[in-house]
């Protein structure tokens, strides 16, 4: 979480824990595109600049959480629309959705049928020094009532409102997530951080 998205950066290899990452470029292309906006015109606004989403449309670009929100907003489209549906109730843990909430050497997983709007469930791995990239973002805001931590190995630090929150292993943290989230990170140098994070309702 600690890169300027402002500018492109390319493809780069965070370690084990980003090595399944959901290609979402084309879905973000025809969204703009059905909306008849120019990659100049999206720029503008969101703030982001014309090099760094032509990159995101090419998923040759990390994103974070902030700069993904905020594309999403303009597009009128909710984060969940640029992945596949999963209608079942029943979310088998060879068919969990892998998703990319944003940052560098995270992996992400839907527990929850994405048409479950009262609650959803993610699962994630964030190596060594995995972070949400949001140096040079703003603090974003999430649209929920609830917010839900776990911590089941390793170790989680996540800022809310200024104030920095460790998380061990067995630790967990509820917050409304109307807080500003200025950052989360995985603060070991060599184990995975593997947590269960939970919003109500569905973010996307």
């Amino acid at each position: 979480m600690a890169t300027d998205e402002s500018e492109p950066r390319g493809d780069r290899d965070s370690g084990s824990a980003s090595d399944v990452r959901p290609r979402i470029g084309a879905r973000l292309r025809r969204e703009r595109r059905r909306r008849e906006l120019t990659i100049e015109q999206l720029a503008q606004a969101t703030g982001l600049t014309k090099g760094f989403l032509s990159q995101v449309e090419r998923d040759r670009a990390n994103v974070s959480v902030a700069s993904l929100l905020r594309i999403c907003e303009v597009l009128g489209v909710r984060v969940g629309d640029l992945f596949d549906d999963e209608e079942s109730g029943l979310v088998p843990a060879a068919d969990r959705p892998a998703m990319h909430f944003g940052g560098t050497g995270v992996r992400d997983f839907l527990l929850t049928p994405r048409a479950n709007r009262s609650i959803q469930v993610l699962q994630s791995t964030v190596a060594p020094g995995g972070n949400s990239e949001d140096d040079g973002d703003p603090p974003y805001r999430t649209r929920s009532d609830a917010q839900f931590i776990h911590v089941t190995r390793g170790e989680f630090e996540i800022t809310l409102d200024g104030e920095v929150f460790l998380l061990r292993a067995g630790d967990s943290l509820t917050f409304t997530g109307r807080e500003n989230v200025k950052s989360w990170r995985n603060p070991s140098a060599d184990e995975d951080a593997e947590l269960l994070w939970m919003l109500t309702p569905s973010l996307f």
